[in-house]
């Protein structure tokens, strides 16, 4: 009869500790969730130039001229944070040639031509 306490004492032993392991965690309280850090996906203004860069390239291939990409600041557009950028030719290695802005979402998951408004 010793034998069987034994064996069903090592049995519950065993059935406790599983159901322990499977326990969920403990749920987070509302403060928690509030204190828990946000991803940051931000991107600076210089990985923006360099997603341009990747994208439209170093030189124009018909022209031969180097694209060289301003940066001019931040603008909002639909509740969408861009980072706004002057593309340009540089001609005969001496001056700018303007040719359209280009935005790049602070997330660096969208590039888009940009013609700002002229006043």
């Amino acid at each position: 009869m010793k034998p069987l306490r034994i064996l069903c004492a090592v049995l519950a032993a065993l059935l406790l500790s599983a159901c322990a392991q499977a326990s969920p965690p403990p749920a987070r309280e509302p403060e928690d969730l509030a204190a828990a850090p946000e991803e940051e996906t931000a991107i600076t203004p210089e990985e923006g130039a360099a997603i341009l860069e990747a994208q439209l390239g170093t030189v124009d291939a018909a022209t031969g001229n180097a694209m060289s990409y301003g940066y001019e600041g931040t603008l909002t557009l639909d509740g969408v944070d861009y980072y706004n950028y002057r593309v340009s030719w540089l001609v005969n290695g001496d001056h700018l040639s303007y040719l359209t802005n280009y935005l790049v979402s602070t997330d660096g998951l969208v590039v888009q031509e940009y013609l700002p408004e002229t006043g």
